[in-house]
């Protein structure tokens, strides 16, 4: 590997011939020798000789080489540092990159910062490279290099990349101890700018491993104290990171902030008003939205506690109410000096003080309700009609934040007082106050709908309407107040025939369709929110305005046979076709669910363009495109098998498309809506279906988060073909068995989350079953499966709070409870268990599960007679 050097800067090259044969090369080296290829890298980076460029290009491959985002990519790179390069490889590449930390070329130096970081974040899990932290703590008292400010800099560096990547408990107490102490330390006034700035980000990476050191006042204080120093610099870099780490504090350690809230009040709210770098500024801001969050959640977790009426393991948090305490003080400031300062020429999506202070005086308002709106209705009756535009955007935006959290019946009055003047500054002269103003709009249509007067609905859909024909940013407003105000009659009636929408349903879908096709489609996702409107006010219509539904649905239909030939010269063609194409089916989809059987006479016409759409095989487009073929079977039922037989081959594609997991999704929800549709017919083809999702559960690579709904398909199947799907008991009993045993860790939320949809496709795949084989020949077949079925639902009531989980156990109850009456003897031990008797109680207890629970109560009653 002697051309190392020249063949990663040709990795660089802008030349694509040199780049493609340079990465191919590195490619090669990966697969072929991995252990030599990292141990040349390494060498490359602590070579102190060697051009900079090429040491650092090392350092990052090097780093590539053992990370990934994707996490299942991540843990196949970690498997690979353990089992293909060799223990005296590892123990080298952990020398020379420690080696590169001492090196006096800053880029070399940086990078090996990196390497060091992912090699100690993958070892120190696995309780590995013990002397690490000795050997980083080390240079922080080196005396023998020439730079010792940058080598303390990126030993810093390398403990703060290294803690934002390690779980909490993979460091040991004195680790913690020994790591706090260097960046504390580092985080001194009289260090150079460039150590405390890392120290800084060090520390902000490692506040989540101290929460010993919290618990200890001492300790607290001293962190506070360095903290609280920081945000005084006259470094702009680090002032922003000690703010950023007061909100983590804010965040993480709420319960030990009494002794310094009055301090971080006053730093905060200084800075907030008075310090010349906008960035410091929004991070003082992000304090105070991080303490409302915070203390909405303890509220929200009071609250649960509260209903759940148990005793609690674990002592509930208290609210301090900081933020109520602060809220006269905090309000005024944000009013006055973060939502007047605007920058014009910024994107839509920009972060900046106004936004940043827009989104914390919502925030604001959801954690104390009504005794900020005094305050800011005096700030917006003074501002609204101000001749300076910067007043009257502030105001509205105001007025739009505070429109969740106070009671509905405070905000009654205000909102429908504003509304005339809201719908008049739609004609703004500045594009910023119209685009606040829609958006505003659209918060009321969303919220207080109900409280519109009835005499207002006109004045406002007719700006609306004027508003889609205004600029793209404008208009994408204008699009989702539309939406907003569709979905507010989500509760009329589904087969009323008019609501207040009717008389303006025409005109409105007429000017939405238009704005699909304005030039500037592009900007501020115009085309997508169009479309999105579209949908709503088509799921919502009356039956007075059906015709019009229709005539819409040609439309798109034509529009979707236009994609077809549209010419593709560039990627961005191809993207746009493929966008316009998920766009259109995403479309048809709600028709086809909006308008029921009438869909009939269009079915071959629809069907056909969809199969062209999966054809192309892209993944945004096919997914819209399986669900409106899932619309299409649920509504025509056994009509649809004429489609079946053309649609397979593209529906088994989709079961293994373990890359775009979406499209796996979308396939697996269209099979379950083709079994329902079809029941028996389905069977010819139930081989390879179930073939896939067993594939798909077995398959690591694919998205977890598709496998509960495989589950359910399972169920679907079962039902469709009744004892046909005995041959498949086996197999599907021991996926639900492995799948059943799912532990995962109860701190995490989105994990937390899955689990409980994994439950619920087991629960489905089980009723499925069970109502499948009730023919009164095969209902002994689940005999051997109840020990399972009732230990999971015990698992099941332990550790469930929700409602639709709940319901599904009352269900599947009953319906064991119906499929063995025949076998009461051998099965009522089963049902005597305490979990049955504990469950039916408590759906008796819950208005919406009575009916179920009544049921499978009867139904257990006649089984254990």
């Amino acid at each position: 590997m002697r051309e190392l050097s020249s063949i990663l800067l040709n990795a660089q090259s802008q030349d694509v011939n040199a780049r493609n044969s340079a990465e191919q090369q590195l490619k090669q080296w990966e697969t072929q020798s991995l252990a030599q290829f990292m141990v040349a890298l390494a060498q490359e980076l602590a070579g102190e000789g060697l051009d900079g460029n090429s040491r650092q290009l090392a350092g990052l491959h090097l780093k590539n080489l053992l990370f990934a985002r994707d996490s299942y990519i991540a843990s196949e790179k970690k498997k690979r540092w353990y089992s293909t390069v060799d223990a005296h490889s590892r123990a080298r590449i952990k020398a020379l990159s420690l080696e590169a930390l001492r090196s006096q070329v800053e880029q070399a130096a940086h990078s090996g910062a990196q390497v060091v970081a992912k090699i100690g974040a993958i070892e120190l899990q696995e309780k590995q490279w013990p002397e690490l932290l000795s050997q980083l703590l080390r240079n922080m008292t080196a005396v023998d290099v020439v730079n010792s400010n940058l080598l303390k800099t990126v030993t810093l560096e390398t403990l703060g990349y290294m803690c934002e990547e390690l779980e909490e408990e993979s460091v040991e107490q004195l680790e913690t101890n020994q790591i706090l102490t260097a960046i504390v330390d580092g985080m001194r006034e009289d260090r150079v700018d460039s150590v405390r700035l890392a120290a800084s980000r060090a520390l902000l990476n490692s506040l989540v491993f101290t929460r010993h050191n919290f618990d200890n006042e001492t300790e607290r204080t001293m962190i506070m104290q360095v903290v609280c120093s920081a945000t005084k610099s006259p470094d702009e870099r680090l002032r922003v990171v000690a703010f950023e780490s007061l909100a983590r504090v804010a965040s993480l350690y709420y319960e030990r902030l009494p002794q310094y809230i009055e301090a971080l009040f006053t730093l905060t709210l200084v800075a907030i008003q008075q310090d010349k770098e906008e960035q410091v500024s929004m991070m003082a801001v992000e304090f105070w939205s991080t303490l409302c969050e915070e203390e909405m959640e303890i509220i929200e977790e009071g609250t649960q506690e509260g209903q759940l009426q148990e005793p609690q393991v674990t002592p509930q948090r208290e609210c301090a109410r900081y933020v109520q305490a602060a809220a006269t003080h905090i309000v005024p400031v944000l009013l006055q000096s973060t939502l007047v300062k605007q920058d014009e020429d910024a994107d839509e999506d920009a972060w900046n003080i106004s936004a940043a202070g827009a989104i914390c005086l919502g925030l604001v308002a959801q954690t104390v309700g009504d005794i900020i709106v005094a305050d800011v209705l005096a700030f917006v009756e003074a501002n609204i009609l101000h001749s300076e535009w910067r007043r009257r955007e502030a105001s509205i935006m105001a007025f739009g934040q505070i429109l969740e959290g106070p009671k509905p019946d405070t905000l009654a009055g205000p909102v429908q007082t504003a509304m005339p003047v809201l719908i008049r500054s739609l004609r703004d002269e500045h594009i910023l106050v119209k685009d606040t103003t829609a958006w505003t709009l659209a918060r009321i249509c969303e919220l207080h709908a109900q409280r519109i007067p009835q005499g207002y609905l006109q004045p406002l859909v007719e700006q609306l309407s004027n508003a889609l024909q205004d600029s793209s940013r404008v208009a994408a407003q204008a699009c989702f107040a539309v939406h907003n105000l569709a979905q507010a009659f989500e509760h009329a009636p589904r087969h009323g025939e008019t609501n207040a929408l009717s008389p303006f349903f025409h005109p409105l879908l007429t000017q939405l369709l238009a704005a699909t096709e304005r030039r500037d489609w592009q900007d501020h996702n115009l085309r997508g929110q169009a479309y999105e409107a579209v949908n709503m006010l088509i799921q919502n219509h009356a039956l007075d305005t059906r015709p019009v539904v229709i005539q819409v649905m040609q439309v798109v239909l034509q529009r979707l046979h236009g994609t077809f030939s549209m010419p593709i010269i560039s990627q961005d063609d191809k993207e746009e076709r493929d966008q316009l194409q998920s766009l259109l089916c995403s479309v048809m989809q709600v028709i086809t669910r909006g308008i029921d059987r009438e869909i009939i006479p269009f079915c071959d016409h629809i069907v056909t363009l969809l199969l062209q759409v999966l054809n192309n095989q892209n993944a945004v487009a096919s997914e819209e495109a399986f669900m409106a073929m899932g619309a299409v079977a649920s509504t025509i039922d056994h009509g649809f098998e004429k489609y079946i037989g053309e649609l397979f081959p593209f529906l088994l594609k989709g079961l293994r498309n373990y890359v775009e997991w979406q499209v796996c999704s979308a396939a697996v929800g269209t099979t379950g809506d083709i079994c329902r549709a079809l029941e028996i017919q389905i069977l010819p083809y139930c081989d390879d279906i179930i073939c896939c999702l067993l594939e798909d559960l077995q398959n690591p690579a694919l998205n977890r988060q598709v496998k509960p709904a495989v589950l359910s398909c399972f169920g679907d199947i079962a039902l469709a073909i009744g004892a046909n799907f005995i041959k498949y008991l086996p197999s599907t009993f021991q996926m639900l068995d492995q799948a059943a045993r799912t532990k995962l860790s109860s701190d995490d939320d989105e994990l937390i989350e899955y689990l409980s949809s994994l439950r619920e496709g087991i629960l489905e795949a089980y009723i499925g079953i069970t109502q499948g084989l009730n023919d009164g020949r095969n209902s002994s077949l689940i005999i051997p499966q109840l020990e399972n079925i009732f230990q999971f639902l015990q698992l099941v009531a332990r550790e469930n709070d929700d409602e639709s989980i709940t319901k599904n156990c009352i269900g599947l109850i009953g319906d064991l409870a119906v499929l063995l009456m025949q076998h009461a003897g051998e099965v009522a031990p089963f049902f005597r268990q305490p979990t049955v008797n504990d469950m039916i109680s408590e759906g008796l207890r819950v208005a919406n599960l009575h009916d179920i629970a009544q049921w499978a109560q009867t139904k257990c009653d006649e089984l254990l007679r």
